[in-house]
């Protein structure tokens, strides 16, 4: 735990071309309280390393600080859901662990992502982005694929999507 409560995670963030790997510093609200954060518009990352989204094994640069404009980012994948969980509910237990799960399909402006959202209450995809709190909407056991290179693809627990660059958004009521 370093200063203020805050500790370091490990993330991919994806823009329109290009894959960050690197960390980034949270709070016990987790990245998706950082990514939601209205005192600041920018994400600093730590030891951040480039790489285009057609050349993903390629690094193409690597910094030790950088900061990415926050209506910029598609998408962020983390390995456990548990760097993106809001806690303070309830007996700790995230927010995360409520609503019934819908298979989803989406698109932002370079991927197309699969997996699953937690929502209560009428399931209309309109709905559940308009109701989701925040810039970013959170798919469990979630996919990325290159929609250029569908061979491409990225898994995480959990992957936090900026609803504004969201184009197309399904739901599959016929899958658990």
């Amino acid at each position: 735990m370093s200063a203020l409560g805050r500790h370091i995670i490990n993330l991919e963030l994806f823009t329109d071309a290009y894959r960050v790997s690197g960390r980034t510093q949270v709070a016990t609200g987790g990245l998706l309280s950082e990514l939601n954060n209205p005192n600041t518009d920018f994400l600093e990352l730590e030891e951040a390393y480039l790489s285009r989204i057609h050349e993903p094994g390629k690094i193409i640069a690597s910094y030790s600080a950088a900061s990415f404009r926050k209506s910029n980012i598609n998408f962020v994948v983390l390995q456990d859901r548990r760097d993106g969980a809001i806690m303070g509910a309830a007996h700790g237990r995230s927010v995360y662990g409520r609503g019934r799960p819908l298979q989803v399909f989406l698109t932002t402006p370079s991927f197309e992502i699969t997996g699953t959202v937690l929502h209560d209450g009428q399931t209309s995809p309109g709905t559940i982005l308009v109701h989701t709190l925040g810039h970013f909407q959170p798919v469990f056991d979630a996919e990325a694929s290159a929609a250029l290179f569908p061979t491409i693809t990225y898994k995480g627990d959990l992957i936090l999507v900026q609803k504004e660059l969201v184009g197309i958004f399904c739901l599959d009521y016929h899958k658990d």
